[in-house]
């Protein structure tokens, strides 16, 4: 997707920090769990061992400054990573605890994403949904993405 200038993110995100993984990989297990997606994680182990794949280079320089997490009183509701990968911007992560989606949390962490990264002098974010996921490809079409081969 091609970026322009978004607004700034909503209240209620902030940016991650690596104090996160622990409460992050329990709502990335809850929120993968029942979907399309759910293998690609296992469990709140394989969710742990993900983020500090992402954290660690595994899918591009992690862009800590482009990553966020959106809190609900105090504690993370969702969380949006981002690396580079192959000189662009990749939504590694994306991901909304079940008991708050369809109220615009991963909506507005790709805002946010795609508004950091704007200023940052980036002007693409890229990523990769599985076929199968009509949530997030849903969300994704609303947002503009366009799917490539």
């Amino acid at each position: 997707m091609r970026l322009g200038a978004p607004p700034p993110p909503p209240p209620g995100l902030r940016p991650f920090t690596a104090g996160d993984v622990p409460a992050l990989a329990a709502l990335m297990w809850d929120a993968y769990r029942g979907t399309p997606d759910e293998a690609d994680v296992g469990d709140v182990q394989g969710a742990v061992r993900e983020i500090h794949l992402t954290m660690g280079g595994e899918y591009g320089a992690f862009l800590p400054q482009g990553s966020f997490v959106a809190d609900y009183e105090d504690r993370p509701v969702g969380a949006a990573l981002v690396t580079l990968y192959r000189d662009l911007p990749l939504l590694a992560f994306l991901f909304t605890a079940p008991t708050h989606g369809g109220r615009g949390v991963g909506q507005g962490l790709v805002q946010a994403v795609m508004h950091a990264l704007a200023v940052q002098g980036h002007d693409t974010l890229t990523l990769a949904v599985t076929r199968r996921n009509r949530r997030a490809r849903r969300l994704y079409d609303r947002l503009g993405f366009i799917e490539t081969a």
